[in-house]
């Protein structure tokens, strides 16, 4: 396995799925195949985004750690909490307010790997506690308290994926490329996305963001609350898997992007933001021209990976390789 080039097709593949379901946010129950995706791209985007992260992450072990996390977790938190606050209060004139302890839209994500390396000091000296990761998560959803102040429902919800990711060798991902994994995720995707259609509801769509506790989300899947999350976790961690079973091993047209997206993550939803205030964005919802959005994903992707752009934010964002078993970004 290439595996420099696998990780990185794994996150350009899953920046574009990011922006896609950004996008698609506003068209749901519009149409249910438009919603059949939806669910399917939620079921492992973050997840096996946040499992990658989790990968690449150690324990912290001097002041340079936290330095590093401080220069490029925290600031870049900090600078785009405002930024996008006074873009989308003072350009469009929408009820937000200047609060650093709950994030800005996808910033809780930032907000979260500080946590989850934080977390590494207690969760990353045995496989064991992966397991106690997730009854922590089904035990904090009934606690009201845990919502999206300072992303904490959002932490406890994917820190298993990080926690697994940590954990998880380098021979763990080639095993998942050989011909039996790759044929059994190719079928198991089939019939998950079958199973999605016939049973899934958009509705649900609640139950995979785990930014609020239990008693919050107003549609159930079943009656318990730890059940429902333990459900969306088997589905989680299935279709990561098959995911990452299927990303290609070898370098593509694609590949550079995956060093750049935590640049994308970062800066798309400026412009999605400004185009829902467009008459395109309305004309696709009269018309429901949806496959539209494929390509103005494409093109977002594309426009924020731009070699320029990268270097004004990447100060901001690299991590050094020193650091890391490899560069994060």
């Amino acid at each position: 396995m290439n595996r420099s080039a696998y990780f990185d097709n794994a996150k350009a593949l899953l920046i574009y799925l990011v922006v896609l379901g950004h996008l698609m946010s506003g068209y749901l129950q519009e149409n249910e195949y438009l919603d059949t995706l939806y669910l399917v791209i939620y079921l492992f985007h973050m997840p096996a985004f946040i499992l990658i992260s989790g990968h690449f992450s150690r324990t912290i072990k001097s002041k340079n750690d936290l330095k590093k996390i401080g220069k490029t977790l925290v600031l870049p938190y900090i600078i785009f909490q405002i930024a996008y606050t006074f873009y989308y209060k003072n350009i469009f004139g929408d009820d937000v307010t200047y609060d650093f302890f709950e994030p800005r839209y996808a910033l809780w994500f930032l907000l979260s790997m500080v946590m989850w390396k934080l977390m590494l000091t207690i969760f990353g000296r045995h496989w064991i506690m992966v397991v106690m990761s997730v009854v922590l998560s089904l035990s904090v959803g009934y606690i009201s308290e845990v919502n999206e102040w300072l992303s904490l429902a959002r932490i406890f919800f994917f820190f298993p994926f990080f926690l697994m990711g940590y954990y998880m060798s380098r021979e763990n991902f080639v095993k998942m490329k050989n011909k039996w994994n790759v044929s059994i995720a190719s079928i198991l995707g089939l019939v998950l996305v079958i199973v999605i259609h016939l049973y899934g509801d958009v509705r649900w769509q609640e139950w995979l963001f785990g930014r609020i506790p239990y008693e919050e989300i107003e549609f159930s899947i079943l009656e318990i609350g730890a059940l429902s999350r333990l459900l969306v976790y088997v589905f989680m961690f299935v279709a990561t898997y098959i995911f990452l079973s299927l990303v290609p091993e070898n370098k593509r047209w694609y590949t550079n992007v995956g060093a750049k997206t935590l640049c994308v993550y970062l800066l798309h939803l400026f412009i999605i933001r400004a185009f829902e205030s467009t008459v395109a964005y309305e004309w696709i919802k009269e018309t429901g021209n949806y496959i539209l959005l494929f390509g103005i994903a494409f093109i977002i992707v594309c426009v924020l990976s731009n070699k320029w752009i990268w270097k004004v934010i990447a100060p901001l964002i690299t991590v050094k390789k020193k650091n890391e078993r490899t560069t994060q970004n």
